[in-house]
């Protein structure tokens, strides 16, 4: 069985993290799969199958120090991890420091492979220019999870289109229909959701915005913000602060969003910047009525407004969008129709990725 070494750095909910998992177990019996995260927590590491066997990189201060800092030391460290197994094949699944661990590694007979998860105009992946350039064009193959970040990858380094491949991320089309059955959910008014880690890119405060004008207006509405983050708290004080807690509801992480997704009217994405979006292709899994903001994935997925209402990346076009909605409820009656006729692409996503590992 192929040996496959994955580097990544926690399993904490996040769209890049469920994609890795939803790989893991795609992958758990057609190679034999170490996972080296820089630390070894998240609520998704119940998730990982257990097959895939789970390592800690960091073990003390000192040594992550070291590990951070001097680059010799990080190399020798990643080639002793390389060393322990006859690896046939190296990912990094996240941007940045995965993507040099990856050509720390010294054995060329390897094949190495690093993702992009984001669109690098607006996302700083944080290591510098010179590293990156350095870095990703030591690879086999730089993967992009939307043709807009390839597109802009390749353009902000330099790095050779034929480098880059696109695979969009694999996501467990019959996990999440099962899920979304698990309990009902019962709203009582025209409901928006919104599923998505609580940090700038993000941008609920503009559904906060929204909901003050909505109510000062005088609709009839609700508005549900699923997950966690560090902007959690300044989120809460936005809503108790401005008095709209009787209409946008804050139920912090949910282990399973999809019921809430599939009873909503309608599923909003309002962040500032993506590379994929991977709860956007979610939603559309569960024929739900979608609203995006213009960003790198969603335009992709929705295929340029065929499954889904994109709008300008502004605060004003997120609050007249939902205000546009709530006028006229028919209105995006005629996407439900794109809807029922929308087929995922996971068989086209698998082959791509067995392709990386020659199976």
């Amino acid at each position: 069985m192929k040996k496959l070494l994955i580097f990544g750095y926690t399993m904490d909910m996040g769209g890049a993290e469920k994609a890795l998992v939803d790989t893991l177990n795609y992958l758990k019996d057609k190679c034999e799969i170490d996972l080296y995260l820089l630390e070894k927590k998240g609520i998704l590491l119940k998730e990982i199958p257990d097959n895939v066997n789970v390592y800690q990189m960091k073990k003390n201060i000192f040594m992550y120090m070291l590990f951070r800092f001097i680059p010799f030391y990080r190399k020798k460290y990643i080639n002793s991890i390389f060393n322990k197994k006859e690896y046939g094949y190296v990912f990094g699944y996240m941007e940045g420091r995965c993507g040099t661990w990856v050509s720390d590694i010294k054995n060329n007979k390897v094949k190495k492979y690093a993702w992009i998860h984001n669109d690098v105009f607006k996302f700083d992946i944080g290591i510098t220019d010179k590293e990156i350039k350095k870095s990703y064009n030591n690879l086999t193959k730089v993967i992009c999870v939307s043709k807009d970040a390839k597109d802009n990858f390749c353009k902000k380094y330099s790095i050779p289109t034929n480098k880059v491949d696109v695979i969009y991320n694999y996501i467990n089309e019959d996990d999440i229909l099962k899920k979304a059955n698990a309990f009902k959910v019962k709203n009582d008014t025209f409901t928006f959701v919104n599923v998505a880690k609580m940090r700038d890119q993000k941008r609920q405060d503009r559904l906060i915005k929204a909901a003050i004008y909505l109510k000062e207006k005088g609709y009839k509405f609700k508005i549900q913000l699923i997950g966690d983050g560090p902007n959690l708290e300044k989120i809460k004080n936005m809503v108790y602060t401005n008095k709209v807690d009787d209409v946008v509801q804050i139920l912090g992480l949910q282990p399973n969003p999809y019921p809430y997704v599939k009873n909503a009217d309608f599923f909003v994405l309002t962040s500032y910047m993506e590379g994929y979006s991977i709860v956007v292709k979610e939603a559309l899994l569960l024929k739900k009525l979608i609203l995006t903001t213009d960003v790198v994935g969603p335009r992709e997925i929705l295929e340029n407004g065929k499954y889904g209402v994109i709008i300008p990346n502004e605060d004003d076009a997120v609050i007249y969008a939902l205000e546009d909605i709530l006028k006229n409820k028919n209105k995006y009656d005629y996407l439900k129709k794109n809807l029922i006729n929308y087929k995922g692409d996971n068989k086209k996503i698998m082959n791509q990725t067995l392709k990386l590992l020659d199976l």
